[in-house]
């Protein structure tokens, strides 16, 4: 299939959720369960279309750092500005394009600045948080207290080389760990903030914790 190109739209809640609705799967999200994973949303989409099911994608995690049209998806969304407004990715091209999504192509108004400046200010977030979780993950993997670390953006990772085609601009803000001697996994979620004062609290709370 050629590479597929995309329009972005600005629509109601209410809106998309009558289109999803009509022949959808449900939503795949690119990081998904505990501990943390990347889906391979190239082949889930895949696998959707043909059993002739029409693709959609959340990104309200992810933001524009999964291309999830570009990997299959016939419509990604995300939350707007707005509470009742999502920006919806749209499938476009004549072949190849699942019929439940075309009507999405005019739905609300066509994306402008504001939502494309929203998108970048996201981009960046996502960035600055997906580095100081790739630096907390790396610090946890060697922390004599912690038994496992998942982290898409770990080489030693399951969900690596998924993660490494269907992310960009870094792996997400998400760290899941096990302590030594504990049954259950812990959500650490990273912020855009100085990386090593986030391992500094964290190296606290785990000597409050284990002490």
């Amino acid at each position: 299939m050629a590479k597929r190109g995309s329009v972005l739209r600005v629509v109601s809640k209410d809106e998309l959720e009558g289109a999803l609705a009509k022949g959808f799967s449900a939503p795949i999200e690119p990081l998904v369960g505990v501990p943390v994973a990347c889906a391979d949303v190239r082949g889930l989409a895949a696998a959707a279309h043909e059993q002739g099911i029409a693709v959609a994608c959340d990104l309200s995690l992810v933001g524009a750092a999964c291309a999830a049209v570009r990997l299959g998806a016939d419509v990604a969304f995300a939350p707007a500005a707005d509470e009742g407004e999502m920006l919806v990715w749209v499938a476009r091209g004549e072949q190849g394009i699942a019929d439940a999504a075309r009507g999405l192509l005019s739905a609300g108004r066509e994306a402008g600045d504001p939502e494309l400046a929203l998108l970048e200010q996201r981009t960046r977030m996502w960035r600055a948080s997906s580095d100081a979780a790739q630096v907390v993950a790396s610090y946890l993997v060697c922390h004599p207290r912690v038994e496992r670390v998942a982290y898409p953006g770990l080489r030693s990772d399951p969900s690596y080389e998924i993660a490494s085609r269907t992310l960009e601009n870094g792996f997400g803000p998400l760290v899941d760990v096990r302590l030594v001697g504990e049954g259950s996994w812990r959500r650490i979620t990273c912020t855009p903030d100085d990386s090593m004062a986030q391992v500094a609290r964290l190296e606290q709370r785990l000597r409050e914790r284990l002490s």
